[in-house]
């Protein structure tokens, strides 16, 4: 119950940061490309260090679901700084710091859910976290867009807001921590195991995440192009609500309603097959939404990104428990979220260069055919039996 109510407030956070925090760079700081792709990137960078975090982290003598609760109090202190700062450099470092610690928390948590859940329900009892957390960004998108769109709106109650919602999920978080029986973090460290050892040990392993990195960068450089493409006065120039209401409530929607049925699909289908369903939605999605000149085709786009999302979000968080021996799967899991950081802090610079070069519609061909390529690796997999149900 806490880890379902975590979701619905750590939704405003990842709707924050994923939308509105870009959205306020580009129209009340009149960011340069550098800055945005920092903003963009934020989180890859923490995704980036998880493996030398987690070491750091497991020396603590807390359990992981403890260890998630401070890391979200940095958050909302971070992000309290970045409502009030008056300097841009600070506000993206801020803003950063911020990012890092959030996306420290699906690494920390994946072992309760490992030793809590059962294979055959795992996928549908994280599926209703992740839609919850849905329903948070779709209220807060809304919420946030109108406001902004207001003539005396002040960005600062943006992070205010957020940074409450940070403090709360940090208290749904103790609290879970004492409601359910967490295994304490009493595993080597990952420079006694070697971490990137893996790679040397499991070559099923390192083909699998050679295809997620191929998807994750033809679809991650598109991301901040989304909002640019909305927002920017010289391609559908929208509003802060209808930016809102195309880029997130019909997205969300879709998302959320796909979740569920997602969930159960994971639970009961071989997930290579699982996961290459999901890239031909990611793939038509982007080149139906870069390809519109008129709301119906971003609406399309959005709603067919929203289904493909809805599952791609519960294979990112979960697939490692299908792959990784028990007991292991932190460790496959920040190698995954390391290589993840990877290319998603490269990825948005590569998206604005892209643009800048061949258009809104050239980056849709390449992310597209970078996402049926990775579908083609993912398929060198099938027969793999730890990935049978």
């Amino acid at each position: 119950m806490f880890d379902s109510w975590r979701g619905l407030v750590q939704g405003v956070l990842e709707i924050g940061f994923s939308v509105f925090v870009l959205l306020i760079a580009i129209r009340w700081w009149d960011a340069t490309p550098v800055h945005k792709g920092f903003l963009s990137g934020g989180m890859s960078v923490g995704l980036l260090l998880t493996p030398f975090l987690s070491s750091t982290l497991s020396n603590l003598k807390k359990t992981e679901v403890g260890i998630s609760s401070y890391l979200m109090i940095l958050t909302g202190a971070s992000l309290l700084f970045a409502g009030f700062t008056s300097s841009l450099f600070l506000f993206v470092c801020s803003c950063m710091v911020a990012q890092v610690c959030l996306s420290q928390i699906p690494n920390m948590i994946l072992k309760a859910y490992a030793r809590n859940y059962s294979a055959e329900e795992r996928g549908k009892k994280v599926s209703i976290t992740l839609a919850l957390s849905t329903v948070g960004g779709l209220i807060a998108s809304y919420a946030f867009g109108s406001y902004l769109d207001l003539n005396n709106a002040d960005y600062c109650w943006i992070f205010v807001w957020m940074s409450f919602s940070a403090f709360v999920a940090a208290w749904l978080l103790r609290k879970m921590d004492a409601s359910i029986p967490i295994v304490k973090n009493n595993l080597p460290s990952f420079k006694k195991y070697g971490g990137f050892a893996l790679l040397r040990e499991d070559h099923i392993f390192v083909r699998v995440l050679a295809a997620w990195m191929l998807l994750g960068f033809g679809a991650i450089m598109t991301f901040p192009l989304r909002i640019e493409y909305l927002s920017r006065e010289n391609q559908m120039n929208l509003s802060n609500r209808d930016i809102a209401l195309v880029a997130v409530v019909a997205f969300f929607g879709a998302k959320i309603i796909s979740t569920f049925f997602w969930g159960k699909l994971f639970d009961s289908m071989h997930f290579i097959k699982f996961r290459v369903l999901l890239n031909m939605f990611m793939g038509i999605a982007i080149l139906i939404y870069f390809n519109s000149q008129s709301i119906i085709g971003i609406l399309t786009g959005s709603v067919l990104a929203g289904i493909g999302m809805g599952g791609a979000n519960l294979a990112w968080n979960l697939w490692v428990t299908k792959l990784a021996p028990s007991g292991r799967e932190k460790d496959y899991m920040s190698i995954h979220m390391s290589f993840t950081g990877i290319r998603g802090f490269l990825a948005p610079f590569a998206g604005y260069w892209v643009e800048s070069k061949v258009g809104f519609d050239g980056v849709s061909v390449i992310s597209a055919l970078m996402i049926a390529g990775s579908a083609l690796l993912f398929l060198t997999c099938m027969t793999d039996r730890r990935f049978y149900i």
